[in-house]
């Protein structure tokens, strides 16, 4: 199962709570994502909701109940050109629809008793945090994606109607998300590129467990990371050891070829000499090799003026061939 799976999985077991307010806005996020109004003629309709998964439709089954005390019919429909993938129907029938299209504002009674269509799209009001949370999770379970935070932060929400797009938006303001947007095909994207966003988000709608596994992958990528700086911070440092090591090695050999290393004091002459049999060690380990061990800064002291040493050596002796 996917990472998105997992967490429509757990936001879809989460109680439904007892506020009216907040089922009714799930519901619209639900129905606005994943509902068709269907005419079937004489004034008769249905309504239809369609989702990815079993979880999905139950928890759509458990608000109409609770909210409603309605019981849609629930089938499932393969689709063989899309590789065998499975979507789940649930239906509400003429009798029941109306009482769901009454409740989103979406159907009135007129002065003869007779039921009309206002408007295809429910008419909520969002005015409460716990309702703009609740819109958010239904929009999530809906027509959102989050993809797995061990390869990438990403979190969208497809919209293909403006009047989904707008509360949507709203909601996501409200929360100070700042979310971006893009164009594929017919649909608008609505998304998240960064951790600590997506983090938000699916705290906001309930989704903690999901979010558990994202902070862990945001450590573990943190850890990493600073392993590899450390690791690259090494390799630099020896690199530069062996550079400084060769330059060192080399103007001994200089000195040695040119008779002026028993010129050097006993202790430049020692230094040398522990580097010529450790070309590898470093500072530190070349101090704990002399007869009296010395710390590094008093290896890199002789080392400097056993530099400077063979520059004026080299120097004198170009100067006296030209």
């Amino acid at each position: 199962m996917s990472f998105s799976s997992e967490c429509k999985e757990e936001l879809s077991r989460l109680p439904v709570g007892d506020k009216s307010c907040c089922r009714m806005a799930e519901l619209a996020a639900l129905f606005m994502a994943a509902g068709s109004l269907n005419l079937l003629g004489r004034g008769l309709m249905s309504v239809q909701f369609t989702v990815e998964s079993a979880a999905i439709v139950k928890r759509v089954f458990i608000l109409l109940q609770k909210e409603m005390d309605l019981t849609p019919q629930v089938h499932s429909v393969t689709h063989a050109r899309f590789g065998g993938s499975k979507k789940w129907v649930l239906t509400l029938g003429p009798k029941q629809s109306p009482a769901l299209l009454t409740a989103f504002s979406m159907m009135e009674i007129d002065a003869h008793g007779q039921p009309y269509l206002r408007g295809t799209y429910p008419r909520i009001a969002l005015s409460r945090v716990c309702c703009m949370r609740a819109f958010l999770r239904g929009a999530m379970l809906a027509a959102g994606t989050v993809s797995n935070p061990d390869k990438g932060y990403r979190l969208e929400l497809v919209t293909t109607e403006e009047i989904f797009r707008l509360p949507l938006g709203k909601c996501l303001q409200r929360f100070e998300l700042p979310v971006q947007s893009s164009r594929r095909k017919e649909a608008d994207i609505l998304y998240f590129t960064q951790g600590e966003q997506v983090a938000t988000f699916l705290t906001l709608i309930g989704a903690h467990q999901a979010v558990m596994k994202l902070e862990d992958a945001r450590i573990k990528k943190q850890v990493l990371g600073g392993v590899n700086r450390a690791m690259n911070c090494d390799a630099a440092n020896l690199e530069k050891q062996m550079n400084a090591s060769d330059q060192q090695l080399d103007r001994i050999a200089q000195l040695i070829s040119s008779d002026q290393f028993s010129a050097l004091p006993l202790t430049l002459q020692e230094i040398a000499k522990a580097r010529i049999h450790a070309p590898d060690a470093s500072l530190a380990e070349l101090g704990e090799m002399l007869s009296t061990p010395i710390g590094k800064s008093g290896v890199n002291h002789r080392m400097r003026r056993l530099m400077q040493y063979a520059d004026i050596k080299k120097e004198a002796t170009t100067i006296k061939k030209e």
